[in-house]
């Protein structure tokens, strides 16, 4: 009967086992082989070889030079900036858009993820209603309600500095945003399509948030 070494899972034969060295030779292969840093001359190369892959796994992409990991749902570049788009919702009524553009930017370096993102508001964006909310690019760790993301906004009422917090104290994939909603007071709350100092969002308005954090 086949044992698993404890640490790695890695299969080895018994004594009683039927000898063949070539079976136990690659069963042992197949084992190391996915542990180990994979290495593919590109992205497309590494998919079409990889093609169920598990969270843990890293691979050297020689074009562009990277190392990637597999998360356990997508493929992410270690220590370089990765594009994806935030989703922008609120509350009640999702914004829709239209001709503005969302965008952001992450990178991972161990556990800790750096992010930014911007929303930039066009003449047929519609801004729904209800608290804004921004998703982040990986689910986050364990943030004990320590973890705050900081940015600007820009509305009819002017420019004015916002603050972020994830949405859980745990497993957060979305912030909300925070800032001074009325003109005369300092106080804030959260953001939603009343916007900024009483003003509300328009077009050419945008938000603009950058922060780190600990992913799951």
């Amino acid at each position: 009967m086949t044992l698993y070494t404890p640490l790695g899972n890695l299969p080895y034969p018994q004594p009683t086992d039927t000898a063949n060295l070539p079976l136990h030779l690659q069963s042992l292969a197949e084992g190391i082989d996915g542990r180990t840093v994979l290495r593919y001359a590109t992205a497309a190369d590494r998919d079409a070889a990889v093609t169920t892959p598990v969270a843990g796994m890293v691979a050297w992409l020689t074009t562009p030079g990277t190392l990637s990991y597999f998360t356990g749902s997508a493929w992410t570049t270690l220590g370089a900036w990765n594009a994806y788009t935030p989703a922008w919702t609120a509350a009640t009524t999702d914004p829709v858009i239209g001709n503005g553009s969302v965008t952001g930017r992450y990178a991972v370096v161990g556990k800790v993820c750096h992010f930014t993102a911007f929303v930039a508001c066009g003449s047929t964006t519609t801004y729904g209603s209800g608290a804004y909310s921004l998703s982040l690019p990986l689910a986050t760790g364990a943030t004990g309600g320590l973890v705050q993301f900081n940015g600007m906004a820009l509305s009819g009422g002017g420019r004015g500095q916002i603050i972020c917090q994830p949405a859980s104290t745990s497993g957060a994939t979305t912030y909300t945003l925070w800032g001074q909603t009325s003109a005369s007071s300092s106080a804030i709350a959260q953001i939603g399509n009343g916007g900024l100092f009483g003003s509300a969002f328009a077009s050419g308005s945008f938000f603009r948030i950058n922060g780190t954090y600990e992913v799951a």
